[in-house]
């Protein structure tokens, strides 16, 4: 009975051994995203133990300076133009098949604000709007520790080509105007198509 029992207990050992261990949930996410319309920012992430640990919340967030948007012109005296961009999206990540990793849907709101004035010589406009939109996307994440995470969607309200500005004569009258987007200009194109897709590195614990 000894001997049959040593034997019973080698072979449950070995089938333990031959269990895949299930990869460790890591529920805080850290990152940074590149790509539409985020442009480049950082990201948040956490796995709620709600649906089995499928289901998590989201945040995104980015803010580009002129620089990045516009080129500066005229002498060091002149005014420069400015222009700023400020993304925002919240929403709920579900993972479908693995806890907190793997492939997942997502469903989201995300704001856009642009904010700056461009110089002429006989006046400036001032720009000061923001666009909101639900979104659907799909993603995965790629890893454990550090992290890869590609993700491709669509906004159902795409930021649109035109905004209302308020032009501000020299001599101190004004007039509200509609200020065109360049929106054959590539890559800022894809802004105004409703296209989301990025790509985001990162960092869970």
């Amino acid at each position: 009975m000894g001997c049959m029992g040593s034997i019973q207990a080698q072979e449950t050992m070995t089938k333990d051994e031959n269990v895949p261990r299930e990869k460790k949930l890591r529920p805080f996410r850290i990152g940074a995203k590149v790509g539409f319309p985020n442009l480049i920012g950082g990201n948040l992430e956490y796995v709620t133990p709600l649906l089995n640990n499928k289901l998590a919340v989201n945040l995104d967030y980015s803010a580009i300076k002129s620089d990045w948007l516009i080129e500066g012109e005229g002498d060091a005296s002149e005014e420069k133009d400015e222009l700023n961009y400020t993304y925002i999206e919240g929403g709920l990540n579900y993972y479908f098949f693995k806890p907190g990793r793997g492939l997942y849907g997502a469903v989201s709101y995300g704001n856009i604000k642009i904010k700056g004035t461009i110089h002429n010589e006989d006046s400036r406009v001032v720009i000061d709007a923001s666009h909101g939109s639900m979104n659907i996307k799909l993603g995965a994440k790629l890893g454990g520790l550090f992290y890869f995470r590609p993700e491709v969607g669509y906004s159902f309200s795409p930021l649109p080509d035109n905004i209302e500005a308020t032009k501000v004569y020299n001599d101190g009258s004004r007039e509200t105007i509609r200020e065109e987007f360049d929106t054959d200009t590539q890559p800022y194109n894809l802004l105004f198509s409703g296209l989301m897709a990025n790509i985001g590195i990162g960092f869970a614990f």
